[in-house]
C-alpha cells in the first residue's frame, strides 16, 4: 500500500507497519502516523533544533489620547502539546491493536534497552 504524502520518517514506518485494506482502520493509522511525526517535531522544538513562533505579541492602540497602549504577550507550550499528542498518539495506538496482544505484552527484542518506547521498538522492527 502506497504511503500517503506528507508523513515523515515515523509516520511512515507506522503507516507501512499498520496499514491495511481495511478503510477505518486506515483513517486510525492515518492519524496514528501524523501524531508521531508532530510529536518528532515538538521534541526538535523542545531541544531547540526546531523553528517555531514561541511567543505572540499584540498591540492594543488607544481609541483616545488618554488611553494607554495595551501589549499583550502569549508564550506557545510545545511540552505541554507534546503529552496531548503522546496521549492522543497512545488512545489512537491502542484501539488500533488487537485484542490478544494487550494481555500479553510483547518481550522488547535483545539489541534494544528496556527503557526504549514502543513505537522506537516498532522502527527498529521495520529496519529488521
Amino acid at each position: 500500500m502506497d504511503t500517503p504524502l506528507g508523513l515523515g520518517e515515523r509516520g511512515s514506518a507506522i503507516w507501512q507497519a499498520m496499514a491495511t485494506t481495511d478503510i477505518p482502520r486506515n483513517a486510525l493509522v492515518l492519524e496514528a502516523a501524523r501524531t508521531a511525526d508532530r510529536l518528532d517535531e515538538l521534541d526538535n522544538i523542545i531541544q531547540g533544533k526546531g523553528v517555531l513562533n514561541l511567543m505572540q505579541f499584540r498591540l492594543d492602540f488607544p481609541s483616545g489620547d488618554d488611553e494607554p497602549y495595551i501589549v499583550e504577550v502569549k508564550f506557545a507550550a510545545p511540552l505541554a502539546e507534546a503529552r496531548q499528542q503522546a496521549t492522543a498518539l497512545a488512545g489512537i495506538l491502542s484501539k488500533l491493536a488487537p485484542a490478544d496482544t494487550k494481555a500479553a505484552p510483547q518481550a522488547a527484542p535483545s539489541n534494544l534497552p528496556s527503557n526504549v518506547s514502543p513505537l522506537q521498538r516498532l522502527m527498529q522492527q521495520q529496519k529488521a
